[in-house]
């Protein structure tokens, strides 16, 4: 009896890092609202990725996040694992770039040495300081892709959830991002890192749209339920509502409505519209910029 043929998984992410050293406004990760300096331990991440080489035959591409994932000591290690259980993978360390050039030469080398890119974002500092993170790695022989500029974030979380999550799912620009860490995989940021609102501001968002990769469930399976409407795509809007964008928005100076948007007649009807002429053309950016 020949073996049951395993599925590929397109694209999955994980925070290696829970805080970051630049806390923008609305982070999509919630990570200027994390309480401790805290990183997704090596051995678990390890354990997860092994799993997930259960699960599926190969995974497209992996991105490592957070966060600021450079802030990480055993970054490197993380590379490594990825590469031991996927080396076909498209491997991408997502950062703003401002460690870079601080980076230790043995782990640009080891960086260069996996075949792993860099996925900079195009924040201001970032850019400020651009010539010297470009010179870096150049002198290294690192890849990296360079986002649009980050002039504005978008909140899209509803202060009260929608009867129907299938048209949030079908606007969304962001979907099959699936986020994998402590053994569970979500089908976005949002719905992974909620619990961080949650705590924060005494909410109630539900913690529970992901699957417990040990459960016995198959690739196919995870597959399948991710690619229709889910539970936490009651609590997004069609449209994402967009602010300027800003850094050094600690704990102390965040607000629950950095993420969450008002109930009115321009987020729930105009912003949708928007979003839904401009899906296509930002989801082939986007694909374009991280080739």
């Amino acid at each position: 009896m020949s073996a049951i043929k395993k599925p590929m998984l397109e694209y999955v992410e994980s925070e290696i890092s829970e805080f970051c050293n630049l806390n923008c406004k609305g982070c999509g990760s919630f990570s200027n609202l994390a309480d401790r300096k805290a990183f997704y331990p090596l051995e678990v991440f390890t354990r997860d990725y092994q799993r997930l080489a259960e699960l599926f035959e190969s995974v497209k591409k992996i991105r490592l996040l957070g966060g600021e994932p450079l802030l990480n000591p055993e970054l490197t290690e993380y590379v490594k694992t990825c590469r031991e259980l996927f080396p076909e993978a498209d491997i991408r360390i997502v950062t703003n770039g401002l460690l870079i050039p601080l980076l230790p030469e043995e782990t640009l080398l080891t960086i260069k040495a996996l075949d792993c890119k860099f996925d900079i974002s195009n924040y201001a500092p970032t850019r400020k300081n651009f010539p010297k993170i470009k010179s870096r790695l150049k002198d290294s022989g690192i890849e990296y892709t360079l986002g649009v500029p980050m002039f504005f974030f978008f909140r899209n979380i509803l202060e009260h959830p929608a009867n129907d999550p299938a048209p949030a799912f079908n606007n969304c620009i962001f979907t099959h991002c699936y986020m994998l860490s402590y053994g569970k995989i979500s089908p976005c940021s949002h719905a992974h890192c909620i619990g961080r609102l949650n705590q924060r501001y005494g909410l109630n968002y539900p913690e529970t749209d992901c699957i417990d990769i040990y459960s016995g469930v198959s690739g196919e399976e995870i597959i399948q339920k991710f690619s229709t409407p889910h539970e936490f795509c009651r609590y997004c809007n069609r449209g994402m509502v967009p602010f300027r964008w800003q850094c050094n928005r600690g704990r102390e100076k965040a607000n629950q409505y950095d993420w969450i948007i008002k109930d009115n007649f321009v987020n729930s009807s105009i912003v949708p519209i928007i979003q839904s002429a401009l899906k296509t053309p930002a989801v082939w950016l986007r694909s374009q910029i991280q080739k």
